[in-house]
C-alpha cells in the first residue's frame, strides 16, 4: 500500500478520533442520573430494598432520598415495560435486601410501542449498570454514549455549559432537585394560560395488537416477580386537571380492566392510583401536564412511603 496514502489517512483519522474523544468526554461529565445510580449500585447494591422503574413521569415523581428504605430509581424517559422487564430481571441478582418493586402503569401505557433491542438508551444502561439490552452480543460502539444520540446529547451540552437554561442538580439518589423548568413555569402557573394549552403530549390512538402483545409481557413480569416472591406496587402518577379529559376512554377502559385482572390475579399487589388526584396536587407541583416538579415529587413521595409502610 503507498506509503503517502497510509500517512495521509492518519493525518484525517487521528485528529477525527481524538476529536471524538473530547466529545465523549464532555458528554459523560454531564450531570447524569445514570452516574448517580451507577455509584449507588456499587457503594449501597446489598442495602436496596426498593426498585423503582417506569418512565420519565416515575424519574419526575419519585425522589428516592425522601423514602425510609434504601431505594434506587432506575426509571428514565420514554421507557417502557419491555426495558424495565431486562433492567428488573439483571438487576435482581445483585440486590440481595431488595423487597418491593415499583411499577407504572399509566393511563395508555398498554397501547404504546415497547422500546425494543434499538433504543438508544441500552448504550447508557451498558455503560453505567453494565446490562446488556440489545439481546445480542455487545460491542465497543455500544458503550460510546454521544453516538447513542448525538442530537440529544449535543443539545444538552449547548444547554450545560453555553445557555444555561435548564440547570440539573441530581442528588445521589438519580433525583433532579432543580427540575422545574418546564411548561408551567414558562407560563408562571397562570393557570387560564395553561387552559389555553390545547395540544400538549398524549396517546389517544388506539392500537389492539399492541394492548394484546403489552398485557402479556406485563402479566410475564408480574408472575416472575411473584416467583421471587417480591412486593409489588402498581402506581399512576398524578395528571394534571387539562390532561385527564383528553384521554380516550377506550384506551384508560382496558387500561383499568388489565389493573382489575392484575389485583384478583396478585391479591397482595398494592396500588398507587394517583392519576385523577386534583385535590392533593395544585398547578405549581407540576412540570407540564403530564409530568410533576420536585415540589409535586415531595407529595408523591410521601404517599409511596406510607404504602411501603403498610403491612405486606
Amino acid at each position: 500500500m503507498n506509503k503517502t496514502f497510509i500517512k495521509y489517512a492518519l493525518l484525517f483519522f487521528i485528529p477525527v478520533v481524538l476529536g471524538y474523544i473530547l466529545i465523549e468526554c464532555i458528554t459523560l461529565s454531564l450531570p447524569s442520573p445514570y452516574e448517580k445510580n451507577e455509584i449507588l449500585l456499587k457503594q449501597n447494591s446489598d442495602d436496596i430494598q426498593t426498585l423503582i422503574l417506569g418512565s420519565s413521569q416515575m424519574s419526575h415523581a419519585i425522589n428516592a432520598s425522601l423514602l425510609s428504605e434504601t431505594s434506587i430509581n432506575l426509571s428514565s424517559g420514554d421507557q417502557h415495560h419491555d426495558t424495565d422487564f431486562k433492567l428488573l430481571k439483571a438487576i435482581q441478582p445483585r440486590l440481595s435486601s431488595l423487597k418491593t418493586v415499583i411499577l407504572e402503569v399509566s393511563y395508555s401505557h398498554f397501547e404504546l410501542p415497547h422500546n425494543g433491542t434499538d433504543f438508544w438508551k441500552n448504550s447508557v444502561f451498558l455503560k453505567y449498570y453494565d446490562i446488556n439490552c440489545f439481546e445480542r452480543r455487545t460491542y465497543f460502539k455500544d458503550e460510546l454514549i454521544y453516538l447513542s444520540f448525538p442530537r440529544f446529547f449535543s443539545e444538552m451540552m449547548i444547554d450545560h455549559y453555553i445557555t444555561k437554561e435548564d440547570p440539573a442538580a441530581f442528588n445521589a439518589y438519580a433525583f433532579d432537585t432543580l427540575n422545574y423548568n418546564g411548561l408551567f413555569k414558562d407560563l408562571d402557573y397562570d393557570e387560564s394560560k395553561i387552559a389555553d394549552v390545547v395540544r400538549f403530549k398524549i396517546n389517544t390512538e388506539e392500537n389492539l395488537d399492541l394492548f394484546q402483545n403489552n398485557t402479556g409481557l406485563f402479566f410475564e413480569m408480574l408472575d416472575f416477580l411473584n416467583v421471587q416472591d417480591l412486593n409489588v406496587i402498581i402506581c399512576n402518577t398524578p395528571m394534571y386537571k387539562t390532561y385527564l379529559p383528553k384521554r380516550n376512554t377506550s384506551i384508560l377502559k382496558r387500561r383499568d380492566s388489565i389493573l382489575s385482572v392484575a389485583a384478583s390475579r396478585y391479591p397482595s399487589i398494592q396500588f398507587l392510583n394517583k392519576e385523577e388526584d386534583t385535590t392533593s396536587f395544585d398547578v405549581r407541583d407540576y412540570w407540564n401536564q403530564s409530568h410533576l416538579n420536585p415540589d409535586g415529587a415531595s407529595k408523591f413521595t410521601k404517599m409511596l412511603e406510607n404504602e411501603l409502610s403498610r403491612p405486606h
